[in-house]
């Protein structure tokens, strides 16, 4: 079983260089029904925690893994998939490590998302 940064870093580079994730395993020597074994199960799983509404943790001064969405994806980039990338209404909430806490809501992008997340973590 992989890790799910092992994972999140082979999907994270391969859309990153526009390449299939079959070329990166191939190239680091990884069985592909291992990766798409262990990327099936945390999609099982990110799944379950956004039905429950869990918050993801970030740790501060540590490296920043974005975790993507898990669920079913080629890893090449497709017309069909530029909806994908679109603004949705979404809700964040954090809290910093001293406990300031603040809520963002409105229309935004996973980009968008993304930088905040960046933000909030220290990686401007």
């Amino acid at each position: 079983m992989m890790t799910r940064e092992e994972v999140a870093e082979v999907m994270t580079y391969c859309k990153k260089k526009g390449i299939a994730y079959k070329t990166r395993l191939s190239e680091l020597g990884i069985p592909a029904w291992l990766f798409y074994g262990s990327k099936a199960r945390y999609a099982q799983e990110q799944e379950a925690a956004v039905a429950k509404g869990e918050f993801l943790q970030l740790s501060a001064g540590g490296s920043f893994v974005p975790a993507p969405s898990f669920a079913a994806t080629s890893g090449k980039k497709t017309k069909a998939k530029k909806e994908d990338s679109a603004s949705r209404q979404v809700s964040i909430e954090l809290r910093t490590s001293n406990g300031t806490m603040m809520r963002i809501q409105g229309e935004m992008s996973p980009s968008f998302i993304q930088g905040i997340i960046q933000a909030s973590n220290g990686h401007v």
